[in-house]
């Protein structure tokens, strides 16, 4: 399940350097008011920040934190449309536009924007229509009725999913969507604890199966834990929590510090690594969830007085793996799922393979670490393509400890 999208011309996922989003903060109303540009300041601003290596400027005219005053349409085009034009007249840069107005995304992509960044979850019943007809890329906040008021992750996801499914499903290309989690003090109700786990549990967002934004720059939970209410002197907490979002899975970083983030964000990636994953022929392995590591076991049985022969016995069915699998055919992915549950163990397979429906799909494995090591055994003598699977399948797996996982760059 390797995660792989765009924004406008910029490749976003696992298998690219984490981007760099600045923020051009046209909203005087700002939590953050050394960040307010406006008139002549805003290209000196773009064009300093691009130089600092921003790949992506997102640009809005609305503040949504708490309290802020509301601000008509025609206000936010007076504030944003002129902006817009002259970063788009003089640089040649991706430009999202953070609005919840379709009328106002409508103006930004005809002008030549790239991305619409809507914090309210598609709110705007137009929104769809406006990206589809662009063909934009789109940022999706998890947001049910105001924007941000998700309280807790396992919410998050679910919202996130559905608002991606009906983006989806009305004809916009999945390719050009990502997702943002909505870290920050968006309601009255949500507060530093809700971020904290938004932040720590960042990973799970992976089941979506698009890129995610990290949007934590000088945030109040920030302030929160470090008891600095000036977001001024919040910087590095700033860079703390982009590293452990970046850490976690973020593929893009939504900053006002695009200078002071860069090392944190390269040193970040350098240590999350590359997915575990293998190719052989048509498939394509990926460890998804690891739960567990084999020799580590050793140890804890151990301690507890298991002898040598039965922590050699026990410390494979103590350790955890899920992977997906792409490239099966409907016959391989029956014989899978057949064979793991001959061991206790399962395999996620389409319908259509049940009903041998033709074309290559894509599985799910979870067992343990001695299930999984059985079925590669057996899958060595089926017929098919099975054998090159089970290669792929121990390559995967010992993939996530092979050290070449982290030399991203070289």
């Amino acid at each position: 399940m390797t995660i792989d999208g765009k924004l406008g011309r910029i490749k976003l996922g696992d298998l690219y350097p984490v981007r760099t989003m600045a923020v051009i903060n046209l909203s005087q109303e700002s939590f953050y008011r050394r960040s307010f540009v406006c008139g002549d300041e805003v290209l000196d601003r773009a064009q300093a920040i691009v130089k600092e290596g921003a790949e992506i400027l997102d640009l809005g005219a609305v503040s949504t934190a708490p309290g802020s005053p509301p601000i008509s349409e025609e206000g936010e085009r007076n504030r944003l449309i002129p902006a817009l034009k002259v970063v788009l007249d003089n640089l040649n840069i991706e430009v999202s536009v953070d609005t919840q107005r379709a009328r106002i995304a409508g103006d930004a992509l005809s002008l030549g924007a790239s991305c619409i960044n809507d914090v309210s979850g598609l709110s705007d019943p137009k929104m769809m229509d406006v990206v589809k007809d662009h063909d934009s890329s789109l940022i999706i906040m998890a947001s049910r009725d105001l924007p941000g008021d998700i309280l807790s992750l396992e919410e998050t996801v679910a919202i996130l999913g559905s608002r991606l499914k009906m983006a989806e499903d009305f004809g916009i290309s999945s390719e050009k969507i990502t997702v943002d989690p909505g870290v920050g003090h968006w309601i009255p109700p949500k507060g530093p604890d809700h971020d904290l786990a938004l932040l720590d549990g960042m990973k799970r967002l992976r089941v979506l199966n698009r890129p995610v934004m990290a949007a934590v720059s000088r945030k109040s939970f920030i302030g929160s834990v470090l008891d600095k209410s000036d977001p001024a002197k919040r910087l590095e907490g700033s860079l703390a929590a982009t590293a452990i979002a970046v850490y976690n899975g973020a593929h893009l970083v939504r900053t006002h510090d695009v200078a002071a983030s860069k090392d944190v964000i390269r040193m970040a990636e350098a240590i999350r690594g590359r997915p575990a994953l293998a190719r052989e022929g048509e498939f394509e392995v990926e460890v998804l969830e690891v739960a567990g590591y084999v020799r580590d076991l050793d140890w804890e049985l151990g301690r507890i007085g298991v002898g040598v022969g039965g922590s050699v016995a026990l410390r494979q069915k103590g350790a955890f793996r899920m992977l997906s699998v792409k490239g099966v055919t409907s016959m391989e992915a029956v014989i899978i799922k057949q064979e793991m549950l001959a061991r206790g163990a399962d395999a996620a397979i389409p319908m259509g393979a049940l009903r041998c429906d033709p074309g290559l799909a894509k599985i799910l494995i979870m067992g343990t670490v001695a299930q999984i090591r059985g079925l590669m055994k057996n899958l060595e003598r089926q017929p098919f393509n099975l054998p090159i699977l089970a290669k792929a399948i121990g390559e995967a797996i010992d993939g996530i400890d092979d050290p070449k996982r982290y030399m991203r760059y070289r």
